[in-house]
């Protein structure tokens, strides 16, 4: 399959956003515009998803836009709770819509890589292949546990 330059912008940035969004919140805690990290994976994010608007296969509107959709709204939603107190949840807001992103990001990317590799012999061929659900899953478990620990750890004062 052949990759167009807005799509190889989009994948490139997709992926880094996503080991930079599991290093923040493995080594900090949670996703925070605070830090220069935290605006690299902002700004990765924002241009990740807008990109994914503008990628069409067999000419159509596609769960993975919806998908993108809700990334922006999470990192929008994100950054107006890091600026203003929304009835003293903000930290929770936050924390539900960065980490959240993370899992949009996640979605779609587990069918591209798996309808690509390995080369010889792609695992899922489609958006709906079992091997495809087992991990949206997976991820979607890992992702809600990584959030109820945040949770649970700005409810302790501990990040």
């Amino acid at each position: 399959m052949e990759i167009s330059l807005i799509g190889w912008i989009h994948t490139i940035l997709g992926t880094l956003a996503i080991f930079v969004a599991a290093f923040i919140i493995l080594s900090q805690g949670l996703i925070t515009k605070n830090n220069y990290l935290g605006k690299f994976y902002i700004f990765a994010t924002l241009i990740t998803a807008s990109t994914a608007l503008m990628l069409y296969k067999n000419g159509g509107f596609n769960p993975a836009h919806i998908l993108a959709i809700l990334t922006l709204l999470a990192i929008f939603l994100g950054l107006a709770a890091e600026r203003f107190n929304i009835l003293g949840l903000s930290k929770y807001i936050q924390i539900l819509s960065y980490t959240g992103s993370v899992l949009f990001h996640l979605l779609p990317g587990i069918a591209e890589v798996n309808k690509r590799l390995p080369l010889d012999n792609p695992m899922g061929l489609s958006v709906e292949d079992p091997i495809n659900i087992r991990y949206y899953l997976i991820f979607t478990a890992l992702i809600g546990v990584t959030i109820l620990i945040q949770i649970y750890l700005v409810w302790k004062k501990k990040i």
